[in-house]
């Protein structure tokens, strides 16, 4: 078919890892046109961007004119609440809009001191590794589990 002629190339910037005993090695998939038909390739283009742009804005202020190479280290984070289902369901404005729209500040409020570098609770932690299990899965490595600033928040 038209839609048939695509390519693939290996992206040198993901780390290979082995799932179920066999070697996965993260892929772009482009057209013969050069359309991205994955969710990588605009990222991998984004990275160049950003290194041809910031490249370029170095010499133009004079900073670093020297510099061969623009590293991005930004990723995707995704932060979400864990609530447990029973306390869920106690609550109609999440039940039925999916967010906060009563209640009161939790005791210790948004004080990251308390929240950000205490250590995961037993439940959140199993938690985690199970996402980190089903997210290696889809072949999306989850590098950290840590709490957020506010109370719930990971």
């Amino acid at each position: 078919t038209h839609t048939a002629a695509a390519f693939t190339t290996w992206d040198r910037s993901s780390p290979c890892f082995v799932l179920d005993r066999v070697l996965r090695v993260p892929c772009a998939f482009v057209t013969h046109l050069g359309a991205s038909i994955d969710d990588k390739t605009p990222l991998l283009r984004s990275n160049d961007a950003v290194h041809k742009q910031g490249l370029r804005l170095l010499k133009n202020i004079k900073i670093c004119t020297d510099a061969k190479a623009i590293h991005s280290f930004l990723g995707w984070e995704q932060e979400f609440f864990i609530i447990p289902a029973a306390m869920y369901r106690k609550r109609p404005d999440l039940l039925n809009c999916g967010r906060t729209l009563i209640g009161k500040l939790p005791q210790r409020n948004q004080v990251g001191d308390f929240n950000y570098f205490a250590p995961l609770c037993k439940q959140v932690e199993t938690l985690l590794f199970n996402v980190s299990a089903l997210m290696l899965k889809l072949g999306v490595p989850m590098a950290v589990f840590h709490n957020e600033v506010a109370p719930g928040q990971h």
